[in-house]
């Protein structure tokens, strides 16, 4: 009988995988803590449905002062309501993705050109995309928390179903329509939301003025497809096969832990096989069978490009070889179905000589003015330093700044919804 051998730096990673499925409990999480967010202490509207977020410390306007929030014209107020993506969180208590807060409350510090952009200067840092919203008058946003089932797809009662109802209920409280931003798989909840009715029978895109979307999959993910591919092929070369079929058992035992349960199994790869990620591979059925969003409510699609091309020398840049999106979506994925777009493009060069610019390097610049031309991880909490890379889009100043003109016009003439009256049923239940 042949004797099969695994060296000890696999038989190390294999154990060190199952040891970590083997600890976890495999124990469905009761109906009613899937989706509920906590009460406001400030008893906000709707919050069954919707967080109101509050001014964080750290978030200051331009000039260093406190944020103060302010109604809009005739003292009406447009709801925004901010939507996670796919292992997102939707906590506003910091700017720091590592202590579980949300993508939209990271620090605005970015500028997209590959060519010579740069994070701004710590004295220019001033606030979050959140603290951004809370300066313009009439804007009140409000965070949307599906983190218990965020590895699962949207159709999920917990993310489209209750989106379209804290939709509803906070477009009745406020008597005008909402404005709806989504991260990532965020919009794709927001295109289920909308497709749904109300108490009333009638549309809930009727109750949405516009929807804003960073980095949405509308036609999937191919980064996704990709890590599948890789997966799959090399279960067929001799060597790396034990250990990548063991490596995918794991994978996919993580994932149904991590559905049923709504706990964390090795972090977004053990999410990998999740019912969420499965349905964002291009071409899938689920997406397929997810309704496109609705005529007659403006959509305004934001994306990142990164370009990675062959050599930089003197200032020169050969023809780039590789288009990979914002990494996590492609470009054109991020862009179908919107009415008005925009896209943070960067481009990046293997090698750069006579010149600083266009630069892939592994060395981490934390210093001076935190260069983003270097296609390089870990700059001031983010994975990747480019500002087009996925989780990093809504701390991109040009990005940010065409979203916060979208709320601003929006919030500047707000647009009644037809059942204001509601208003006084709703405080008198809450």
């Amino acid at each position: 009988m042949k004797t099969i051998r695994i060296g000890r730096g696999k038989l190390a990673v294999v154990s060190r995988l199952v040891a970590a499925v083997c600890a976890l409990t495999v124990t469905p999480v009761g109906a009613n803590a899937f989706g509920e967010t906590e009460r406001g202490q400030g008893g906000s509207p709707c919050e069954q449905y919707l967080t109101q977020a509050g001014v964080i410390e750290g978030d200051r306007t331009p000039d260093g002062d406190a944020i103060t929030p302010t109604t809009g014209p005739d003292g009406k107020s447009t709801p925004v309501i901010l939507v996670h993506g796919w292992t997102g969180e939707a906590k506003h208590t910091s700017h720091r993705p590592q202590d579980g807060a949300s993508r939209f409350s990271m620090y605005v510090d970015r500028v997209a050109d590959g060519a010579g952009g740069y994070t701004l200067p710590d004295k220019d840092v001033s606030s979050s995309f959140v603290g951004m919203i809370e300066q313009i008058p009439g804007a009140v946003p409000f965070m949307f928390d599906y983190e218990a089932v965020n590895t699962h797809w949207v159709s999920d009662p917990h993310i489209g179903r209750k989106l379209a109802q804290g939709i509803e209920c906070v477009t009745k409280h406020y008597g005008t329509k909402a404005i709806v931003v989504g991260h990532s798989m965020g919009g794709l909840a927001t295109r289920e939301a909308l497709a749904q009715t109300g108490e009333d029978g009638k549309r809930i895109a009727d109750r949405v003025a516009h929807v804003i979307t960073f980095g949405t999959p509308n036609e999937g993910s191919a980064v996704l497809k990709l890590g599948y591919d890789a997966i799959d092929t090399s279960l067929w070369v001799p060597g790396v096969n034990i250990v990548t079929g063991i490596t995918k058992l794991v994978l996919r035992h993580c994932a149904e832990v991590t559905d049923l349960t709504g706990k964390d199994c090795l972090g977004m790869a053990g999410a990998l096989y999740s019912e969420g990620a499965r349905a964002m591979e291009p071409g899938s059925a689920q997406l397929a069978a997810l309704p496109p969003f609705p005529a007659g409510v403006a959509y305004t699609a934001l994306a990142g490009d990164i370009q990675i091309g062959g050599v930089s020398l003197f200032g020169f840049n050969s023809k780039r070889l590789v288009d990979i999106g914002d990494i996590a979506v492609p470009h054109a994925s991020a862009l179908a179905g919107s009415t008005d777009r925009m896209t943070a493009s960067c481009e990046y060069a293997i090698a750069a000589i006579g010149s600083h610019r266009h630069r892939v390097s592994l060395a981490q610049r934390l210093e001076g003015m935190r260069p983003t031309h270097q296609f390089t991880p870990r700059v001031r909490d983010h994975e990747i330093a480019s500002p087009c890379f996925h989780n990093n889009l809504m701390s991109e100043v040009g990005l940010v700044t065409k979203a916060l003109g979208v709320i601003s016009e929006v919030a500047s003439r707000p647009t009644s919804v037809t059942d204001a009256a509601d208003k006084e049923t709703i405080d008198a239940a809450l």
